[in-house]
C-alpha cells in the first residue's frame, strides 16, 4: 500500500510541475473545523447567514458528492496535506497538548503539498490554525511553509486570549505572539493582508487559510 501511495504522490507531482509549469495561478484554500452540511444558508440554514460563501458556490464549483476522511481536526489536515490517509501518515486521531492523551504525529518521511508547490516555484503560506505538532520537526515552517502566522495548537480555551492549559501557541513563523482580538477576526485579517502583500509579486502564492 505504501508503494502505492508514493507512485501515487509521484505521478502527481509531475502532472503537477508539467501543468504548473505553463500556468501558476495563485491557491487559497479555505479550511473550517466542525462546519456541517446544513451550517451554511446555501445549503438551507435558517440561523444564520452566510452571503459571501453562498457567492462563492454560485459563481464556482459545488462538489455533493464526497465524504470527510476523518470528523476531527488533525486527522483532516493531515489528509489534506498529504493526500493520503491519516492513519498512514500517522496521525489517526487528534494531536493533543499532553503527550499522555496524544493520538500520534505527524510521519517526517510524509510528504507535503507546500513542499510539492514550493518546488513548483511558489510562495507556501499558512495563516491560522495548525494542529499538527507543537515542536519541530511538526511545525508549519518545519513541514514546508514559508510564512506562518496563527495557532499551533487545538482549540482555544478563550478565542480572545488564545491561550490552551494556560500556554499561547500564537506564532508568526517561529516567534511567540500576543495578538489582540478573537481568533477568527485575527486570522480573516492576516488573510487578506497577506493577499495584498503577495499581489506585486512574480512568483504564484499557495495560502491554505485554516479556521
Amino acid at each position: 500500500m505504501m508503494i502505492h501511495f508514493t507512485k501515487v504522490l509521484a505521478i502527481c507531482t509531475v502532472l503537477l510541475s508539467q501543468v504548473l509549469g505553463k500556468e501558476r495561478p495563485n491557491i487559497v484554500f479555505i479550511m473550517t473545523d466542525d462546519l456541517g452540511i446544513g451550517d451554511l444558508s446555501s445549503h438551507g440554514a435558517k440561523d444564520m447567514t452566510t452571503p459571501n460563501i453562498d457567492e462563492l458556490m454560485k459563481s464556482g464549483c459545488r462538489f455533493e458528492n464526497a465524504y470527510a476522511n476523518c470528523p476531527v481536526c488533525s486527522p483532516t489536515r493531515a489528509a489534506f496535506l498529504t493526500g493520503r490517509y491519516p492513519d498512514m501518515v500517522g496521525v489517526p486521531g487528534v494531536i493533543r497538548t499532553h503527550r499522555a492523551n496524544n493520538w500520534g504525529y505527524l510521519s517526517e518521511s510524509a510528504k507535503t503539498l507546500p513542499q510539492v508547490l514550493k518546488s513548483a516555484g511558489y510562495h507556501t503560506a499558512l495563516i491560522g490554525k495548525w494542529h499538527l505538532g507543537l515542536v519541530e520537526p511538526n511545525t508549519p515552517i518545519g513541514r514546508g511553509f514559508d510564512f506562518f502566522k496563527g495557532y499551533l495548537g487545538d482549540m482555544m480555551d478563550d478565542y480572545y486570549k488564545h491561550r490552551r492549559h494556560g500556554v499561547n501557541y500564537m506564532r508568526e513563523g517561529r516567534k511567540v505572539i500576543t495578538p489582540k482580538g478573537h481568533a477568527t477576526d485575527l486570522f480573516s485579517d492576516w488573510a487578506v493582508d497577506y493577499i495584498r502583500g503577495r499581489a506585486d509579486r512574480d512568483s504564484p502564492f499557495f495560502l491554505f487559510l485554516s479556521y
